[in-house]
């Protein structure tokens, strides 16, 4: 007969709740979706034995329709949650063509919120309260969606004691404590609301934060653009597989999904419904300039619109269509109207390229007369929020907190409030903002770990989605290129070692990018030793991409310190930095260094003094010189030079891009470093635009992959197919080989991402 007591399972540093599948590491929670803390609760309740995958489908998605897929990468997110145990070895073991097993060793204790038993009956019952938990529900809510409660009743566990006679002896002490927190929470309550008073003007008011509601939508973790239907009953978003992507519908009142458009080397993005919901608008990752009709309900695609090449939005009356358009040849960035079907394209507005529109789609305004973008400030490096008037196209400048970045726009239907994704310029990750129109008050909605881009809105107003993500890098050392020696170098829960940099030293040392808080600098290790050392402190949001000289006497790199992105230098061991390029605008900005063979000059990319280019600079300083000339076309992403110091490669971008076949390409461009020849152009299924070169020069090689698995092939230089060198079960961020092509160093990890909902908006 059950006796009301929980099961507290513990293993390692880690404790787990049997009723609600709540992870701790200490006082820590450790942030699991609600599938994944099923699945481990499944496989530490067994203990040892063998669970086969059908069980676990059968138990953790019953009733659910999933692909294997979608539990392979819920054993990785466990096993990368749980680190490897003090042995080294991993908790999970993967049994081949059976199962999964948990290999820790599980202790087994009592908790819980009934405590008391007298003859098999309950007879009382009492609450074990963590004051720091319910202290953190209460400033982040979205804790209570990760943990599966909403009330301090799932806060940390204790070990019950025996059941006592009489009048529980902890009762006298329990309601002192309970009294004291009412007194001082009262006396805290009064405080805030004395200061609010004082600060009502503020234009970076907090938030109500706890009357939002949170619920998460999807939970494989490779979910991108979800969309709510304006009804708000439906959920559209694309699922990415290792080499394919999907389109699925879900109910989000039962739960139950429907793939719509099928699996397509192709690729998905920027989902749409039009303002009755008849209608779901896409593009393909392939050929970005189209636009194309399905039904929610599934059903061949229409193609509707061509030569957009930007995330889009439809207007309220479904009869136009509006994004951006480059046009390097006259230095622009165009904000274009076009008609649903295609026709009646105008432009509506322009500005320079340096200081031109971001890349998140334009929003309308409820009335469709105006618009709400987001641009770049003429003076400084950041971004600004405008409205953009369709009769006229006049532009008008919102007041905006001094954020880093802006990812995504809405205009709320009441026309009163704007919803923006937004990163601010003290802070690594990306929040959900409120901003009252047109006065600029700004609220914050969302303030966790995690980052968000993507927003959808209902038709009222009531619900919002949004695309929670989050990136792991870790470093990982494969002596002579073997995948079977690999060593991992660096840990930790929220690590994004060298996501942004990653470089070898000629006496084997690694230099890498590495994020703290809202900073990021550059370290290097010694892979043998483990030895540590900082190079760049605190001097600035961002320290990346750094490149060694051959001599290994010298690290350019690119710095934002100064307010904008220009080339530094240092010596080896991070000392006497200095600045080596300036811009001759206020945006003009310079980054991804590029050291030539002998080490006198340091390459780069230029953006504001014309069409983005090539440059090059002495190593000592002096006047910069142009090295690219392209026709029609931008040297931008990275810059990497060839061992030999013949040829330079960086990301090509076409003034008028064509389609890309059937998967998604990055086009690289291969110049020589004098640069009196138009460059060797290859298209190429790269995941990010970066290359390394073999030790000859003879060949480069890159990594390919959609979303949960990485390929490093070697392309020839002279051409041919390229030969497929290594394969990794889960996603490469950046890599480089030693000098000497023996040993290769990789940042590798996951990126997730999932739908979330929010409603009870203020």
């Amino acid at each position: 007969m059950s006796n009301g007591v929980n099961d507290l399972y513990e293993f390692g540093s880690f404790r787990l709740e049997s009723d609600t599948g709540t992870l701790w590491r200490g006082d820590d929670v450790v942030s699991l979706s609600p599938k994944a803390g099923e699945l481990l609760k499944l496989l530490v309740s067994r203990k040892g034995q063998v669970v086969t995958k059908q069980e676990i489908l059968q138990t953790v998605w019953a009733g659910t329709f999933v692909e294997d897929g979608v539990l392979t990468q819920n054993i990785y997110t466990l096993r990368l949650a749980l680190g490897p145990d003090e042995n080294g070895r991993q908790f999970i073991e993967t049994i081949p063509r059976r199962g999964y097993r948990f290999a820790g060793e599980v202790r087994v204790a009592s908790v819980g919120k009934e405590v008391q038993v007298a003859n098999g009956r309950n007879v009382g019952s009492g609450e074990d309260y963590d004051e720091l938990s319910a202290e953190l529900l209460e400033e982040d809510p979205k804790l209570s969606f990760y943990r599966g409660a909403t009330s301090a009743e799932n806060a940390t566990p204790t070990v019950s004691a025996s059941p006592a006679k009489g009048r529980p002896p902890f009762l006298f002490p329990t309601i002192l404590v309970v009294l004291t927190l009412l007194v001082l929470g009262a006396a805290g309550f009064g405080l805030y609301k004395w200061i609010s008073r004082l600060d009502g003007k503020s234009a970076s008011s907090v938030a109500p934060i706890e009357q939002l509601r949170f619920q998460s939508l999807t939970d494989t973790g490779d979910v991108i653009h979800p969309t709510i239907s304006p009804d708000g009953t439906t959920l559209a978003f694309v699922r990415v597989a290792d080499e394919e992507s999907s389109v699925w519908v879900k109910q989000i009142a039962t739960g139950n999904s429907i793939q719509i458009l099928p699996p397509s080397r192709k690729g998905y993005r920027s989902l749409a419904f039009s303002s009755n919901g008849t209608y779901l608008f896409f593009r393909e990752t392939a050929d970005p300039g189209a636009i194309y009709q399905t039904s929610p309900l599934g059903g061949t695609p229409k193609k509707v619109a061509e030569n957009v090449w930007s995330d889009f939005s439809i207007s309220p009356d479904d009869k136009q269509f509006a994004f951006f358009r480059r046009d390097p040849a006259r230095d622009l960035h165009l904000l274009i109207l076009s008609n649903t079907d295609g026709s009646g394209e105008r432009e509506l507005s322009s500005r320079p390229w340096l200081s031109g529109y971001r890349e998140s789609a334009p929003a309308w305004s409820p009335d469709g007369t105006m618009l709400a973008v987001a641009g770049a400030s003429k003076t400084e490096a950041r971004p600004l929020l405008l409205t953009v008037d369709l009769a006229s196209g006049v532009e008008t400048e919102l007041t905006t907190p001094r954020w880093r970045d802006v990812t995504r726009i809405l205009w709320m239907p009441d026309g009163k409030h704007l919803i923006a994704a937004a990163r601010a310029a003290d802070e690594g990750t990306s929040q959900v903002w409120m901003l009252d129109y047109p006065d600029g008050n700004v609220r914050r909605l969302t303030n966790d770990l995690e980052s968000y881009f993507w927003l959808s809105f209902s038709a009222d107003g009531r619900m919002l989605v949004t695309r929670q993500q989050r990136i792991l890098s870790h470093l990982w050392l494969f002596p002579g290129g073997d995948i079977k020696k690999a060593k991992q170098l660096t840990f930790g829960g929220r690590n994004t070692d060298g996501y942004v940099g990653l470089a070898w030293t000629p006496d084997g040392k690694i230099v890498y990018s590495s994020r703290s808080g809202h900073i990021t600098d550059l370290h290097s290790i010694d892979p043998n030793s483990g030895e540590h050392v900082q190079l760049t402190s605190n001097s600035g949001p961002d320290n990346a991409w750094p490149a060694v000289s051959r001599d290994g006497r010298y690290i350019a790199f690119t710095s934002h310190r100064t307010g904008a992105r220009q080339i530094w230098l240092m010596d080896a061991d991070g000392r006497n930095q200095k600045q080596l390029t300036v811009g001759q605008e206020p945006r003009e900005t310079a980054y991804s260094a590029a050291l030539s063979a002998d080490g006198s000059q340091i390459y780069f990319i230029r953006l504001g003094a014309g069409p983005s280019s090539v440059w090059k600079i002495p190593v000592n300083g002096g006047t910069a010189v142009p090295v690219s000339h392209l026709t029609n076309a931008t040297a931008e992403g990275f810059l990497s030079s060839s061992p030999d110091g013949k040829w330079l490669a960086f990301q090509y971008v076409a003034a008028q891009p064509e389609p890309r076949g059937e998967q998604p390409t990055l086009t690289l461009g291969i110049l020589p470093s004098d640069g009196n020849a138009e460059p060797h152009l290859f298209d190429l299924p790269m995941r990010r635009p970066m290359i390394q070169w073999s030790s000859d020069s003879t060949a480069f090689d890159y990594f390919s992959g959609a979303f949960n698995s990485s390929s490093l092939l070697r392309q020839p230089l002279a051409g041919g197919p390229p030969q497929k060198l290594l394969d990794f079960p889960d996603r490469v961020f950046n890599f480089a080989w030693s000098l000497d092509g023996k040993d290769l160093a990789v940042a590798r990890g996951h990126l997730q991402g999932d739908a979330v909902l929010i409603t009870n908006l203020p």
